[in-house]
């Protein structure tokens, strides 16, 4: 019996093909020798010879998913995962675990063996009901009152029962270490290490190696672990496309034009380091392959810099760059450069070019005038014929070369080649909030020809799953209107929330700097998740859009997916559950109502009636706040909703027989337009375009929580609050008398007396707030701050940027909102430094998949003063280990030592985690973040966070025991909100009095 886990050691004899699996034979003290004292050097370790999948296996499960935030171990009754992991626990055909997915309440470890290179969970289904019926299954996957819509359905929500958690457990006896790649779609760790994204590089120990894998169970059933231990391609490999319907998501590529010769434009290719050593000098080369591509584009070659850190994975930016481009000259509207500081740190990577001989012919002003000519010119270019017909599926083919001392690795990357009578088309850009290259599809409108700008905008938001070059075909093609869909970090990653919100503001600021767009005559519209971030975008930042149309579209995730039994909402002391609630308000779209309350924000909700994914309940929700809200609100049950905006402020149209995605020919009924009248109902878009977005409304109501989210509505803008955290509401509107405000929460706040030029009537040079006047003392016309700290004073514009507000504000998940660098600490043990960089490589594996992020892992001692004022900083370390951490505790009222921390005058001692951001001491508008704890165990227990979802609830601190592995939220021992001068605030966080 280990003593410190209380569980039984049994020995666990397998076989495997390629390899010899061995069980059990190593006690604890053994396996703490050979992770720390015995692994194998990383430099000198050879690959392995040939493929091998573990043939022996034990599985368990289902249990149930807790989605997103903080990872539940279900294995934490027998150890937990890192102590299986490790070798501190090895399971036993039919030992048990409690589940409350399971018929008795308990599931059992079970042998099973692998298939190729897949191992089934064949007893799941048994394990949820053994009786073959006779208890709550989900067994009828097609509907009914035993299946999908059973009580599991009913208690659990979709959410629960469509995901469930199995786990798979092998050991591998080997006689010599053995460098490898581990490909699979689970989470894995081995010999202590967690992995999180394949492909990533591994060492095999000689001796014992203890691996787990967990994975989803669909319908807490259907679900396997697919794992390969396969020898290394190359040092840097170039990661597999892992293509979504199409589209490649480990390269990140525009779409070309024929007719066009000057694009250039972003892209980024995944590399893996598949060594466990720093590898200094890689490039990465973006070159047409040998057929006739190659005289195609230009060929890019990429240093890769900073060095890739042992076993990272990461997102190299290059270009996809035409002939006509090479000239500095940027004539095309969609080869612009957008968001330029973000292109200029880009831009500053080394980087060389080759530019072809001939290449695709005429830039996007010309091809107006030549578009007849065009495909013959092209043919002409390149020594006759059409090229761009006879490229295989109308693709252009690229290679990615990733090269270090003379070894590489390749990959063929497609790039689809649109026809010149195509009007969509797929484009990317570098976004200013991580350096990372985005995609967003856009629809070129009918008149595009014939006409001229200004154009209108239509922001068309894709659902889950559905590729925006999917959304953007999905809407007709309209007059005088261009579609853009953005795509929201991946198919399903970030429901327009957080960073997913940030890149659709960011598409139409990249189409407004490629296109002579109107910024008055942007809509905004989408279906199912679309919909919901319809709603959470647009009432987040009502200042940029002259309408709203969402269609099928969920409220949020409290009410869209079921989280009744959560472990926070099960666990939490109400304290902590104040906490994480006012971390996730600023994902709750339903408060922000009140920025439509003004009238400013004119919205058509378009709905089936016999939408079973998104029952009609969700918007009806919003219908009733908004009337509560004193809109005028208009809802129909029918086919047809002609309503004037002139008149009615929120129109709503319940559509009978239509289900989630339709159209009315679908059920026996006239279409009602062209097109799938879901996406392009006639009455939803003629309601939209009657609107043009007023950028001096007489009235106005601002509000907002988080002033990093919004902190400006047309001519108002909040820079200090009293109270962070706390709803900050403007209500304004210009009279006779002049400017007229009355404020909650606000401590100083900009105003744009220009309205007062531009309203209807002649208004007094003065400001009143809250019922006290001020002269704008020669300012009219101009931007001027107004300090509400001590009475009412008018002067400069702006804010303190040492206090929370715009610039920096938190909690921790802001850290991802601007450029960043992960930072391993490198001053402790060889075995502490592994760990260090592990915990950053698995943030960077979840972001660089999830996000599209570079998510650059760096050591501390590469950390210049340069780079400190530049990025967001993410230290990873306890103080012994990590070098910046003394540097940057200046001023954090948290103080970690070994065995203990204080977070003000509380100490807490033991194992435990530590997590807190805060500003740069040398650079107020960056953040540094820290992922610590006060001993190795208890730096450990920072892994069990995501920190890639848009529902991560992050404080400002947070401290923690191990409990956290089954609990969840209720494990923090402290965890709040700094004030607006970011120290500790009694009133925004807990500080438990416990004996720690």
């Amino acid at each position: 019996m280990d003593d410190t886990t209380g569980v039984s050691r049994r020995e666990f004899t397998k076989a495997t093909g390629g390899a010899a699996l061995l069980a059990g034979a190593t006690s604890p003290a053994a396996a703490d020798a050979l992770r720390e004292t015995t692994r194998a050097g990383t430099a000198t370790t050879d690959p392995i010879t040939s493929s091998f999948t573990p043939e022996r296996w034990l599985t368990i499960g289902p249990f149930q998913y807790q989605r997103r935030d903080t990872a539940v171990d279900w294995l934490f009754p027998a150890g937990g995962s890192d102590d299986f992991a490790n070798g501190d626990t090895d399971p036993t055909a039919g030992d048990t675990l409690p589940s409350a997915f399971a018929g008795g309440a308990s599931v059992e470890w079970r042998e099973t063996a692998a298939s190729g290179s897949t191992v089934p969970f064949p007893d799941a289904a048994a394990e949820i009901d053994p009786t073959g019926g006779d208890l709550t299954p989900l067994t009828n996957l097609a509907g009914g009152a035993d299946g999908y819509d059973d009580d599991f359905q009913n208690w659990f929500g979709l959410g629960g029962v469509l995901y469930g958690i199995g786990y798979a457990f092998t050991t591998i006896e080997r006689d010599t270490p053995g460098r490898a790649v581990l490909e699979t779609n689970a989470t894995v760790w081995l010999n202590g290490r967690k992995y999180e994204e394949s492909p990533a590089g591994v060492v095999l120990q000689a001796g014992t190696n203890y691996l787990l894998a967990k994975t989803f169970l669909i319908f807490g059933r259907f679900g396997t672990v697919d794992i390969t231990f396969r020898p290394p391609r190359a040092p840097v490999e170039v990661t597999d496309l892992d293509a979504f319907r199409g589209t490649p998501q480990n390269a990140v590529v525009p779409e070309l034009r024929v007719g066009e010769d000057d694009t250039d434009l972003p892209a980024s290719v995944r590399v893996t380091n598949t060594t466990g050593e720093r590898v200094d000098e890689a490039t990465l080369t973006f070159a047409p392959d040998d057929r006739a591509d190659g005289d195609l584009l230009v060929t890019q070659t990429e240093s890769i810099d900073p060095p890739l850190a042992p076993f990272e994975t990461r997102r190299i930016n290059t270009r996809v760059q035409l002939p006509g481009a090479t000239d500095g000259q940027t004539a095309t509207p969609d080869g612009t450069q957008p968001s330029q500081a973000a292109a200029e740190r880009a831009e500053s990577r080394t980087t060389t070019t080759e530019v072809p001989a001939a290449g695709m012919v005429n830039s996007e002003l010309a091809r107006r005038t030549r578009r007849a000519a065009a495909e013959t010119e092209l043919g002409d270019a390149l020594g006759g014929g059409s090229t761009s017909v006879e490229l295989s599926g109308d693709t252009l083919t690229v290679a990615a070369v990733a090269d270090s001392g003379g070894t590489s690795d390749s990959r063929e990357i497609p790039i689809r080649v649109r026809g010149e009578d195509q009007d969509r088309r797929q484009s990317t850009f570098v976004s200013r909030h991580d350096e990372s290259v985005q995609t967003f599809a856009y629809r070129l409108p009918a008149d595009y020809d014939s006409g001229s700008g200004a154009w209108d905008l239509a922001v068309s938001l894709h659902g889950a799953n559905v590729p925006p070059i999917n959304q953007a075909g999905a809407n007709i093609s309209r007059d005088r209107l261009f579609v853009v869909a953005p795509a929201a970090r991946g198919p399903v990653n970030y429901d327009h929330e957080d960073l997913g919100r940030l890149d659709d503001l960011e598409a139409i600021d990249v189409m407004a700097e490629r296109f002579d767009i109107d910024p008055n005559r942007v809509f905004l519209t989408g279906h199912s998740m679309g919909g919901h971030g319809t709603w959470h975008v647009g009432l987040t930042n009502p200042d940029r859009f002259a309408a709203l149309a969402p269609s099928a579209g969920w409220t949020d995730h409290e009410t869209y997916i079921t989280v009744v039994w959560a472990r926070d909402k099960l666990h939490s002391y109400p304290q902590l559950k104040a906490v994480k609630e006012t971390a996730l308000q600023k994902n709750l779209a339903m408060p922000k109502t009140r920025n439509a309350a003004d009238g400013t924000l004119p919205t058509f909700v378009l709905q089936g009636g016999k939408d079973t994914a998104v029952p009609s309940m969700q918007p009806r929700s919003y219908l009733r706040t908004l009337a509560n809200r004193g809109l005028d609100v208009e809802g129909k049950v029918g086919r047809r909703l002609r309503a004037d905006p002139a008149s009615v402020d929120v129109a709503y149209l319940e559509v009978p027989q239509a289900d989630h995605y339709w159209d009315a020919d679908e059920f026996g009924e006239p279409t009602i337009g062209p097109g799938k009248d879901t996406i392009n109902h006639p009455d939803m878009w003629n309601f939209l375009r009657a609107n043009t977005r007023d950028p001096y409304p007489d009235e106005l109501t601002f509000y907002t929580t988080n002033l990093r989210v919004e902190d400006e509505k047309r001519w108002v803008r909040v820079v200090e609050q009293e109270r962070v955290h706390e709803p900050t509401i403007v209500e304004g509107q210009v009279t006779g008398d002049g400017i007229e405000l009355t404020t909650t929460n606000v401590a100083r706040l900009d105003v744009d007396t220009r309205v007062l030029g531009e309203t209807t009537g002649r208004s007094a040079g003065r400001v009143t707030v809250n019922g006290t006047a001020r002269g704008l003392n020669g300012r009219r016309g101009k931007r001027v701050g107004i300090d509400l700290r001590n009475g009412v004073s008018v002067g400069t514009p702006g804010g303190n940027a040492r206090l929370k507000g715009p610039d920096a504000y938190g909690p921790m998940t802001e850290i991802h909102h601007r450029p960043y660098r992960l930072v391993y600490g490198t001053a402790g043990s060889a075995a502490e430094t592994a760990r260090n960089r592990n915990l950053a490589n698995v943030r960077s594996q979840r972001l660089v998949d999830r996000a599209r992020a570079p998510a650059t892992v760096i050591p501390d001692t590469a950390v210049t003063d340069d780079i400190a004022r530049e990025y967001n900083l993410v230290l990873f370390g306890r103080p012994s280990t990590n070098e910046l951490l003394d540097d940057y505790q200046s001023g954090v009222p948290i103080t970690v030592e070994e065995g203990a921390v204080t977070v003000g005058e509380q100490t807490y001692t033991g194992d435990l985690g530590v997590e807190y951001v805060y500003p740069n001491p040398r650079a107020s508008d960056r953040l540094v973040q820290v992922e610590t704890g006060t001993s190795p165990a208890g730096l450990e227990l920072t892994r069990v966070r995501d920190w890639t979802p848009t529902q991560t609830a992050a404080a400002d601190y947070q401290v923690f025991d191990e409990s956290i592995r089954y609990q969840a939220w209720n494990a923090n021992l402290a965890a709040g909100f700094f004030d607006k001068r970011w120290q500790l605030d009694d009133d925004l966080g807990v500080i438990r009095d416990v004996d720690y």
